[in-house]
């Protein structure tokens, strides 16, 4: 029998088993509400409901949502100051009212309880830590360590039992045999545990431990009469893994990467479970337990035409939103999200990919900075389809987008990549290093740099070789030390790196890199996102704070960075290029990037950014500068709103610039002779003298 596809797993030897596939399986997703029982609606408008039950008023709470023998349930506690009463909801019947008189303490108390129901009708309170403090500073403080309660069906507390110091409680579940897990998490480390609870008296059993390698957002469920994890991994990816009892190990049910499942960021998984038919059910609400929805997902086969879109999503639920929402609407064509894969090797997945669109092979569609190394020389051997015809066909209007959206992968007129979103970056350093508020140009800043006496470090995190590429980077001519040549009259270019400037970026970059001697906290320069107006530091805001735009620096001066992470371009050999098209324009229409917003990275169509961006300001200053629903002040924590820095952030977006293409490798080849001497083994004349020849070579052998 056909094997089932459970997804790109994490630490695979051979990624030809994700890049060669001919046949493709995605996630096959049902949704539906759960949970209309009308308790949310008694409670009083535009009030924090514990806040007027600790006042002595009556208030409802959704204190716990999960599966019982396998169907979805929530417990509802109706609470007042000193008492409560707990109500059990399943779907499409009244609540019942289960419990009476419960005292509030464990119900309401902070950070908020969670209660779960066992198969025998009895209940678990799980009570996290609770620091309490007397003052801003922290001191004289207390806390409350996190115990396991249970509650009989009569309403007798059974026991409460608390946990070890430093340990505390993240999710509970019961297997089919009536064994109890709780997922516990070690504040001193961080670390993450499944452990088993003796019913009779919460204790933690001293036969059972399993470490959980998780690190963000682990959700405890159950499969096949055992627990089961889901979370992320550091890289971002995302998989449900089931505890094997006997030994302890962790068995992989599904990876959600390379599938087109959209994780919710803004929901909370509260329970999942297996299905014999080998489908997967997950109970979902906002951060507040309201708002429930059962999903049941299920991995098949694609039947339609396949369009295979490959890069490194970083779970990407936005993209892979509409990649579901392209999958529904469209009757020929299902985009599948060919991801590397969480922990596997970046570097050959670009290498595959490479030697593949160079045999005329390869996916429909390219997606992002993974592949940059090699997308100057697949545009001038013709491996990526112009795009330009197809957005004059389209009607799409470059002017209605910001210029990074079609700048990132382009040759003049000739338009290879669009961005669907925007992932701007910047940099800004301490005016007192130039002794001025202006921008400097190369020469003016490392000659600034090079005067100083002070022991800092340009950047923390970034060493020598890092800090030289930033001083190159960004400059098509490597500042000037590089020619290019007439590619019309077949010219193979020249180089000279023999020059003051290239021996004073290299003793800069030796003396301001992060090597792991500098004083760390004095750092010149630090890295800004351009992701939102009130991290954005405008030209007033600046000079305030004594910083100044340092890069990164262009040829013709300062721009923000455009990255390549969210660009898409299409195979020039693909037999589905229309289709290919098809979903990149629907990804960039206004219709689309105004439906939901990501977090944190700006809408690529202006209209779209527009409502995003006052969305924000919105939000911002409604959630915390509102009394009596009237705005306080046009400011958020002091941070400039105004219409002049709305404009500046606009024109900084509209400015940035991607980093060229062509000038990577000769940047590799500086990088491995410049180690030689920031060890120390060449000096800078050395370094310069076999750098302009490598460099010449490669200009020579480019032709």
């Amino acid at each position: 029998p056909e094997e089932t596809w459970l997804g790109i797993a994490p630490g695979m030897d051979d990624l030809s088993a994700v890049t060669d596939r001919t046949v493709y399986y995605d996630l096959a997703v049902e949704s539906e509400p759960l949970f209309n029982n009308g308790f949310q609606d008694k409670n009083p408008q535009d009030e924090n409901v514990r806040n007027v039950i600790a006042m002595g008023g009556t208030g409802y709470l959704s204190i716990g949502t999960q599966f019982l023998t396998g169907e979805p349930v929530q417990l509802w506690a109706r609470a007042s100051f000193k008492t409560s009463d707990i109500y059990l909801c399943r779907k499409d019947t009244e609540p019942e009212l289960v419990l009476q008189d419960i005292p509030s303490s464990l119900v309401v108390s902070s950070p908020s309880c969670r209660w779960y129901l066992d198969r025998n009708g009895d209940f678990y309170c799980l009570r996290k830590i609770n620091y309490v403090y007397s003052d801003m500073e922290m001191k004289n403080g207390h806390r409350g360590d996190a115990s396991i309660t249970k509650i009989h069906s009569s309403g007798e507390i059974l026991y409460e039992t608390p946990l070890p110091a430093d340990l505390d409680i993240d999710g509970i579940c019961q297997t089919e045999s009536g064994r109890v897990y709780v997922q516990l998490r070690d504040e001193t480390d961080d670390s993450q545990t499944l452990r088993e609870v003796d019913p009779a008296t919460g204790k933690l059993l001293p036969d059972f431990q399993v470490e959980i390698p998780y690190e963000i957002q682990v959700s405890l469920g159950s499969a096949d009469n055992a627990p089961a994890v889901t979370g992320g991994r550091p890289n971002f990816g995302r998989e449900i893994m089931k505890i094997n009892l006997n030994d302890g190990n962790l068995e992989p049910i599904l990876y959600f990467t390379g599938t087109s499942y959209g994780w919710h960021n803004e929901s909370t998984l509260q329970d999942f479970q297996t299905l014999e038919d080998g489908s997967i059910q997950l109970l979902w609400t906002d951060f507040n337990g309201l708002n429930c929805f059962l999903e049941r997902i299920r991995m098949e086969k694609v039947e339609k035409i396949p369009l295979v879109c490959r890069g490194i999503f970083y779970n990407d639920s936005w993209l892979a939103e509409r990649v579901s929402w392209f999958n529904q609407e469209n009757s020929t064509y299902h985009v599948v999200l060919e991801d590397c894969g969480t922990g596997n090797d970046i570097e050959d997945f670009a290498r595959l990919t490479s030697v593949q669109m160079s045999a005329g092979k390869g996916p429909d569609i390219l997606c992002g900075e993974f592949i940059e190394d090699y997308i100057d020389g697949m545009i001038a051997k013709g491996a990526l389809e112009e795009l330009t015809p197809y957005l004059k066909a389209s009607g799409i209007r470059e002017e209605d987008y910001f210029s990074p959206t079609f700048s990132t992968w382009r040759q003049n007129e000739q338009i290879y990549g669009v961005n669907y979103w925007l992932f701007l970056q910047y940099d800004l350093m301490n005016a007192d290093v130039l002794g001025s508020l202006e921008t400097p140009d190369i020469e003016t800043l490392v000659d600034a740099l090079l005067s100083q006496t002070r022991d800092g470090v340009w950047q923390k995190g970034m060493d020598s070789g890092q800090v030289l590429n930033w001083f190159l980077e960004g400059t098509d001519s490597l500042w000037g030390m590089v020619d290019w040549g007439n590619d019309a009259k077949g010219s193979s270019g020249s180089c000279n790196f023999n020059t003051p400037l290239f021996k004073k970026l290299l003793e800069a970059a030796l003396r301001y890199g992060d090597n792991g001697r500098k004083n760390l906290e004095d750092s010149i320069s630090e890295h800004v996102f351009l992701w939102n107006l009130f991290d954005y530091k405008a030209q007033t805001e600046r000079n305030t704070t004594g910083k100044v735009l340092c890069g990164t620096l262009f040829d013709d001066g300062f721009h923000a960075v455009s990255s390549s992470r969210f660009t898409l371009a299409v195979n020039a050999h693909s037999t589905h290029r229309e289709g290919a098209w098809e979903f990149i324009r629907f990804l960039i229409e206004e219709k689309t990037q105004s439906a939901g917003f990501a977090s944190f990275m700006q809408p690529a169509h202006k209209s779209a950014f527009e409502e995003w961006l006052q969305e924000r300001i919105i939000y911002k200053l409604a959630t915390k500068h509102m009394e009596d629903g009237v705005l306080l002040t046009p400011y958020y924590y002091g941070a400039d709103i105004s219409e002049e820095k709305q404009a500046e952030y606009r024109q900084a977006v509209e400015d940035a610039r991607p980093l060229p293409l062509r000038t990577r490798p000769i940047l590799t080849i500086i990088q491995e002779e410049a180690e030689n001497y920031f060890n120390g083994s060449k000096s800078a004349e050395e370094v310069s003298k076999i750098v302009n020849n490598r460099v010449q070579l490669y200009l020579n052998e480019r032709k």
